[in-house]
């Protein structure tokens, strides 16, 4: 039961990576026409109207004390500075730069659980994640424009979604994973309307162009949900190198939606991230086995 968990817990981190990819070619293609804040706001009232439709559905739209717990609430409001400080450094950096610092969350989710969950890591495990760093920052490749204070700030989206993966786990079982994710949403929601509001004039979109943020807000609900699953499911510690996928469908989606065509280089970051992921599955495979193979026996 507790291997086919963990195969569960990774699948459910892969379909995060696919839904929040779809997400982003979605928003992309939204902020050829429309300002960003105001697409975040679009996408948020459609995430948060799914949502909701699904709690009600499924009978699980209680909102009590003992289900709106303290972490149900942190994880809320990470997600909303991780969000609104990567939409700042995306408008202003190159995509590459951000997208590649961003692929830091992983790391510092690994290193969070050591230093501020007392959890133990091996040396072969950091080094295993720290592959799959390397992998990502070669499918980015970054560096080729100059460095600013906007980029580096993608440092701290990646330090606040970290945060909001650590506080994922301390969720208890008993809160339904979308009423979480509703929370998240609507928490999202209210910080991009207060930013759109502050810095933005609005833009009425033809309601051709409604699809597009609209279609976002299925799949940024759908993958805030399978993140929560995943961490739910198996242990951070095999699932948190399987975020790298999203790279991956990154670049597959960039090839057939805006023709940018990966490198050799590229090509090979991916390899090094599937294979730093099998290998992080593997030792954990092996610490199982050990555990029923005990010399007390």
């Amino acid at each position: 039961m507790e291997s086919h968990n963990q195969l569960r817990g990774i699948v459910a981190m892969l379909l995060s990576g696919i839904t929040f990819v779809i997400n982003d070619s979605l928003m992309k293609i939204s902020m050829q026409d429309l300002p960003p804040y105001e697409v975040l706001v679009l996408r948020g009232i459609a995430g948060a109207v799914l949502a909701f439709i699904y709690l009600t559905y499924r009978g699980e739209a209680r909102f009590t004390k003992t289900l709106l717990t303290w972490p149900v609430a942190l994880r809320a409001l990470m997600e909303c500075v991780a969000i609104l400080t990567y939409i700042i450094a995306l408008a202003h950096s190159p995509i590459g730069d951000v997208t590649a610092l961003f692929q830091t969350t992983p790391l510092l989710v690994i290193v969070g659980l050591v230093v501020l969950q007392g959890e133990k890591a091996s040396v072969l495990r950091f080094g295993l994640v720290l592959m799959g760093f390397i992998g990502a920052l070669l499918v980015a490749q970054p560096g080729r424009g100059t460095v600013s204070g906007y980029v580096m700030l993608t440092l701290v989206t990646a330090g606040f979604a970290a945060g909001r993966d650590l506080a994922a786990r301390k969720i208890a079982a008993e809160v339904p994973a979308m009423l979480s994710t509703f929370i998240l949403i609507l928490t999202v929601l209210t910080g991009s309307t207060i930013c759109s509001l502050l810095f933005e004039t609005w833009v009425m979109p033809p309601p051709a162009l409604f699809i597009a943020p609209l279609a976002a807000g299925l799949f940024m609900m759908l993958g805030h949900h399978f993140t929560l699953v995943a961490y739910r499911l198996a242990n951070a510690q095999t699932v948190a190198p399987f975020y790298y996928s999203f790279m991956v469908f990154a670049v597959i989606s960039g090839y057939f939606l805006f023709g940018d065509v990966p490198n050799i280089i590229s090509f090979i970051g991916m390899a090094i991230i599937v294979l730093s992921g099998l290998a992080i599955l593997t030792i954990e495979k092996g610490e199982r086995a050990d555990v029923f193979q005990s010399p007390d026996l």
